[in-house]
């Protein structure tokens, strides 16, 4: 999913809640990748559509220790799928795989609130992973899901596959 195109370094302290995983905080400078991914998503009334995903992915700390913690924190500046009607509330689920030093997976979270009609979703996701190898992992997107409550309709679920091969998006490197 997360095709990794610059780095930019995000400076200072961040403390993020999201979605009821509760407060993240950063004391020291971590990197951000930006990224854009190819998706195939599967909506009620919309059908099958090929979606962009872009945003940043940021892993702190980062360089990590074995048997600590690391906080991701996904950015999310567009989705192009967009509804054609309103969009009230909305809870995404993305699964990150972990590849390199260790393989695993693991989900980042996050909620939002009104979308007007014909425009992206954007937000921000949270979650973590605790590696307990050393080396360099190399993390990728894998499955969304979007729930949105949307006028007339309700709930819709949205289910989004990314587009194979997937590119890294963030490298974590753990001693």
């Amino acid at each position: 999913m997360i095709g990794q195109i610059s780095r930019r370094l995000a400076v200072g302290s961040t403390a993020l809640v999201v979605g009821g995983i509760g407060a993240i905080v950063a004391s020291t400078p971590a990197y951000a990748a930006t990224f854009s991914a190819a998706y195939t998503c599967t909506a009620p009334v919309l059908g099958t559509q090929s979606v962009t995903i872009a945003g940043s992915l940021t892993a702190t700390p980062n360089p990590a220790s074995a048997n600590s913690p690391v906080a991701f924190a996904l950015h999310l500046s567009q989705v192009s799928l967009v509804s054609p009607v309103v969009i009230n509330s909305w809870s995404m689920t993305t699964n990150l795989a972990v590849s390199g030093g260790q393989t695993a997976s693991f989900a980042v979270t996050g909620t939002g609130g009104r979308v007007p009609a014909n425009q992206p979703i954007t937000g921000d996701l949270a979650g973590s992973w605790t590696p307990t190898v050393a080396g360099v992992d190399e993390v990728r997107g894998g499955d969304v899901t979007v729930v949105a409550n949307v006028i007339l309709l309700g709930n819709v679920t949205v289910s989004c596959t990314p587009v194979e091969p997937r590119p890294v998006g963030e490298t974590l490197t753990v001693s």
